[in-house]
C-alpha cells in the first residue's frame, strides 16, 4: 500500500534507489509478463509485423514500457537542463501510452483480464510516484 509520505534520497542519488525508478522497473516486468500472455510468447519484432492488433498493441505496451526507468536515469543524471526537461516529457507522454495500450489490450483480451487491471494499477502508482518525484526536482533546482 502506498503512503502519502514518499522519502527521496537527498544529494548523490542514484536513480536505481528512488521509488519512481522502482515502480518502472516494476511496469516493465509486468508489461512482459502481459505480453507473454496476450501473445502466446512471440518476440518483439514478430508482434511489431503481425497483422493482429492484438501483437502490434503489446509490441508497442513493451517498447513504452522499457524506456521508463532509463528515462528516469537519464533524468538524474543529465547535467543538460534540456535533456531533463525532455526526458520528463517523454515519460509523461509514455505513461499515458502504457494507459491506452492496457484499455486495448482489455478490451481485446478473453482471459488475463485480472492481471491487466493490476498493471493498470501499478501504472496509476507510478503517474503518482512520478508526480512526487517531479516535485522533489522543482524544489533541488
Amino acid at each position: 500500500m502506498m503512503t502519502s509520505r514518499i522519502s527521496y534520497p537527498q544529494g548523490n542519488r542514484r536513480a536505481q534507489d528512488l521509488p519512481v525508478y522502482k515502480k518502472a522497473v516494476e511496469i516493465f516486468s509486468m508489461s512482459r509478463e502481459l505480453v507473454r500472455l496476450a501473445t502466446a510468447d512471440k518476440n518483439l519484432l514478430d508482434m511489431s509485423l503481425s497483422r493482429e492488433r492484438l501483437d502490434r498493441i503489446s509490441s508497442s505496451l513493451l517498447s513504452s514500457s522499457i524506456g521508463l526507468a532509463p528515462s528516469i536515469a537519464m533524468v538524474e543524471g543529465s547535467p543538460d537542463p534540456l535533456m531533463r526537461i525532455k526526458s520528463l516529457r517523454f515519460l509523461q507522454q509514455e505513461t499515458g501510452k502504457l494507459q491506452r495500450y492496457c484499455e486495448q489490450i482489455d478490451s481485446r483480451l478473453g482471459h488475463s483480464k485480472t492481471f491487466v487491471k493490476r498493471l493498470q494499477n501499478e501504472i496509476v502508482q507510478f503517474r503518482k510516484l512520478q508526480s512526487h518525484w517531479v516535485g522533489r526536482l522543482r524544489e533541488l533546482n
